[in-house]
């Protein structure tokens, strides 16, 4: 069903502005701040959850390779 629309609503959705995807060289102007804190990263790296692996290896069909079956019988 046809729904009317504003033109200048129209003419964003169709032909959005032309942004460019470059890093910004220097700062943000004197006196703004930031509305929209960065995520906090976590001090360590990524560790899947080893019960999760072992599920995932055992309904596996190739976990009957060698290599693979020694992974799944070691835990990691």
């Amino acid at each position: 069903m046809p729904v009317p629309v504003d033109a200048a609503l129209w003419a964003e959705l169709a032909f959005p502005p032309h942004r460019t995807r470059l890093p910004v060289v220097g700062g943000l102007p004197a006196g703004v701040e930031r509305d929209d804190p960065l995520p906090p990263h976590p001090w360590y790296a990524f560790r899947p959850s080893r019960q999760a692996f072992r599920h995932t290896l055992a309904r596996l069909p190739a976990v009957r390779e060698p290599w693979l079956r020694a992974l799944y019988d070691r835990g990691c």
